[in-house]
């Protein structure tokens, strides 16, 4: 698997504690609106990387300056689930902080063995639109304008079931975030908003939400 060239050290990513954030080279199947990591990360793979070998001797190294480890993309669960496993499997041996991994939610199953097998401790998961109002056929534009996708059904519910997953796990260490598109009117966030907040309290979950400020690339 190859991994970013820049391992970053974050504060803000996962609260109180200090992150080594790594970044999958995996690409996304995804295009957002306004993706940051796009041209760098996920349109082509950089000549220079680090390998999962990389990884685990910078941890072995220099882990005990964090206290947790963020993997994101891209998509790093888009990677054959044999893969993921070996990778977090290894950090678990080498690393005593918490493990953490971010997604957009389109791999539902993926999510659930994450959890089954204890893989992580946490996970993030971008809730981008109120998948549960929209329509797939009336409201295909919305998906492709914010999500760079056709929608299906299938889809659909794959996003839903794994925003719900998350909140089930019911962990201060997951989060559900969504980014404040300026494409998207209020009505958007306060119907995401609300589904959250109604699938915590089914759950009597403590799954912290965020909505976050649009940042605009420099590019």
């Amino acid at each position: 698997m190859k991994l970013y060239n820049n391992f970053i050290r974050t504060f803000t990513d996962l609260p109180n504690h200090t992150t080594l954030l790594i970044h999958s080279l995996s690409g996304c199947p995804l295009k957002c609106f306004g993706c940051l990591n796009y041209n760098e990360i996920i349109a082509s793979t950089p000549k220079e990387y680090k390998t999962t070998d990389d990884l685990y001797d910078y941890l072995k190294k220099s882990g005990y300056l964090f206290d947790a480890v963020m993997i994101s993309g891209g998509e790093f669960l888009k990677n054959p689930l044999d893969e993921i496993r070996a990778l977090l499997q290894k950090v678990r041996t080498l690393f005593n902080g918490k493990i953490i991994v971010t997604t957009s939610g389109i791999y539902y199953q993926k999510i659930r063995t994450l959890y089954e097998e204890n893989l992580v401790d946490g996970i993030h998961i971008d809730m981008k639109l109120p998948y549960h109002v929209l329509d797939v056929k009336e409201d295909a534009q919305i998906y492709k304008d914010i999500m760079g996708v056709t929608p299906s059904k299938k889809l659909v519910d794959q996003l839903i079931a794994s925003v719900d997953a998350v909140i089930e796990h019911n962990s201060i260490l997951d989060q559900v975030r969504t980014v404040r598109y300026p494409l998207l009117e209020e009505a958007f966030f306060t119907e995401i908003r609300h589904f959250v907040e109604d699938r915590k309290a089914y759950y009597e979950s403590v799954v912290p939400y965020f909505l976050n400020d649009f940042i605009y690339s420099e590019s």
